[in-house]
């Protein structure tokens, strides 16, 4: 399989609001349903130029099938939150699992941090394996920390250092050009 990446660009509003609006994917994160064209529009406007974050698409023969990204980059503590969503239709064949390792080493090679972390759901079984086997620690659970559907949720928190990350099998060094 033969993934280009690439910024989140214009063109990709329409297919993430598509994503967001799926219940396979906002079943585990928490958007401001539903999602519209209009709003995914000014956000990409005010976060265009925002260097503490970083957008990213994933395409195989110019279809989109994933999308992360790095949002909160703390310049001085050099950490980032990671966040990922897979093509509805295409989850369980190791997409994610490729574009979040891409995402991981880039965050470390190019963006320079230190620290990359992320919360996913407690019940989020798939999710927090694919954590586990990059590398990222459970940092703690959160209790009762989100609100869905008369629930409040556990929350996991994970991270992942830049010093454990130098001692992982799948880390390189590889320079990443779009």
């Amino acid at each position: 399989m033969s993934i280009k990446a690439q910024h989140f660009q214009e063109e990709h509003i329409e297919t993430k609001v598509d994503w967001i609006n799926n219940p396979i994917i906002n079943s585990s994160m928490f958007f401001n349903l539903p999602a519209t064209v209009e709003r995914t529009r000014a956000w990409f406007e005010q976060n265009r130029d925002d260097g503490s974050r970083v957008d990213l698409v994933f395409s195989e023969r110019d279809k989109v099938i994933a999308m992360t990204g790095l949002t909160s980059i703390h310049p001085k503590a050099r950490h980032a939150e990671f966040y990922i969503m897979v093509h509805p239709q295409m989850q369980g064949r190791g997409i994610g699992k490729k574009t979040s390792l891409w995402t991981y080493n880039y965050a470390f090679n190019i963006e320079g941090l230190n620290k990359i972390y992320l919360y996913t759901n407690n019940d989020n079984t798939a999710a927090y394996k694919l954590y586990e086997y990059a590398g990222f620690q459970l940092e703690g659970i959160l209790r009762q920390q989100k609100y869905r559907n008369g629930q409040l949720l556990d929350r996991r928190f994970y991270g992942l250092l830049k010093e454990d990350w130098e001692k992982l099998p799948w880390k390189t060094r590889t320079v990443y050009e779009f």
